[in-house]
This record gives structure tokens, C-alpha cells and sequence, in this order.
């Protein structure tokens, strides 16, 4: 799922990276690489899946090991951290870091599983659904406190930086109920009462948090 409006540091990066500078980790829908589109340079895209989603993706490859060589000025894993949590060792995604150029930023940007309101509820509980239904490919939305508390044995050096925003992203509550009715989710009283809530109340992301990485810079 893309974030509205992207963290002003992170336009800031992506303005200052030049021409093959960004790279999109697990590109997916391909809706976030219209957004860094937009935003700066032409990025270079990665992930597993290709055309089935309709994206083709520059490099087909498993995120945590991606199949590259050299260092990006940005480089950006939106909502993917989710997905990959289980898998992760006690360094983490060090991959990630080993594809940043001195100077440039890893960036990751995550939901937050934030229940404030009747709408974000409802996203919060469908991602949970989607988790439980995929337990291989999907994984449930993780907060930046987890994310903090897991960082800490990650021995990378560097700096990070980090914080949480609204993500107004606007969700089609239409296809949602639609997908709700088609039957891939199995009927019975959680989907009745997820389906009755959005109907009444409507989806929303509500918030967002994200993680930016830099190198230490070398004296």
C-alpha cells in the first residue's frame, strides 16, 4: 500500500538522488514506484512475482537476498518489512544496507497498526485476515515500537532516524466489500462483522511509520 504524503526527508533524498540512484525493494503493485516516479528519478524496481501483478519489475528476486551488485543513494522497502519479519536473522535485512552508497539512505515504510478510529480498525483487522489466510507470503502489520525493540540486535552501525504520520492514502471501500463477497474468504461471522463495519464506516490506513538508515561516514 503506498503513503500520502511520503516523509519530507525521504522527498528530499529522492530529489537529491541522481539517474539510477533509487532502487524499490518488493515493488508490487507497482503503485509506491508511481509515487518515487513522481517524486524523483526513475527507480529501479525488484521483486518476485513480475507480470502476474501487471508490474515488471527491472530485477526478478527474493528482497532478502537481492541479485545486485553495487550502492544506490536511496534505497526504499514499503511495506515489505511485514512480509519478510519471520525470515529475518539476528542482523536483519543487512542486505539492505550493503546496497547504500556512502552518503545515501536505506528507507522503510510500514502501516501502523493504529486503532483510533472505527476505519483503521477495519484496515488493521483485514490485514490480520490477509496475514492469517497467507501465513507464507503475507505477514501481520508490525508497529515502530517492535520495530525499535528488534533493531537494537542488529549490529550495522550507522544512524537511524525515525517517526510515525497519517498515511491518507484513499482506500476503495467498494473493492474491498467486493473482495469480502467473493468468497475467497472463507464466510462466517468475522467476515460478516468486517464487512458490516466498512460498510457502515468505511477503511482507512490511518498511520504510517518510517525508519531511515544511513552508513557511517567514513574519516
Amino acid at each position: 500500500m503506498p503513503f500520502c504524503p511520503l516523509p519530507a526527508t525521504f522527498l528530499d533524498d529522492l530529489g537529491t538522488a541522481g539517474p539510477g540512484g533509487v532502487l524499490e525493494l518488493g515493488c508490487g503493485d507497482g503503485r509506491l514506484t508511481a509515487l518515487l516516479r513522481e517524486a524523483g528519478p526513475e527507480p529501479w524496481t525488484l521483486d518476485r512475482t513480475g507480470p502476474a501483478l501487471g508490474v515488471h519489475p527491472h530485477v526478478r528476486g527474493d528482497a532478502l537476498r537481492p541479485p545486485l551488485r553495487g550502492r544506490l543513494a536511496v534505497v526504499v522497502a514499503g511495506n515489505l518489512l511485514r512480509h519478510v519479519w519471520s525470515r529475518l536473522g539476528d542482523d536483519g535485512p543487512r542486505a539492505w544496507a550493503d546496497l547504500v552508497a556512502p552518503g545515501g539512505a536505506l528507507w522503510i515504510l510500514e502501516d501502523q497498526p493504529v486503532l483510533a478510529s472505527a476505519p483503521s480498525r477495519h484496515y488493521a483487522d483485514l490485514q490480520e485476515m490477509l496475514a492469517r489466510l497467507d501465513p507464507a507470503g503475507r505477514g501481520r502489520l508490525r508497529s515502530l515500537q517492535e520495530f525499535r525493540r528488534r533493531r537494537r540486535r542488529w549490529g550495522w552501525g550507522g544512524s537511524w532516524q525515525d517517526g510515525e504520520q497519517e498515511n491518507t492514502w484513499p482506500l476503495d471501500a467498494t473493492r474491498v466489500l467486493a473482495w469480502l463477497d467473493s468468497g475467497l474468504p472463507a464466510s462466517g461471522g468475522e467476515v460478516a462483522r468486517l464487512r458490516e463495519g466498512i460498510a457502515r464506516d468505511g477503511i482507512a490506513c490511518g498511520r504510517a511509520w518510517w525508519a531511515r538508515w544511513q552508513p557511517e561516514v567514513a574519516t
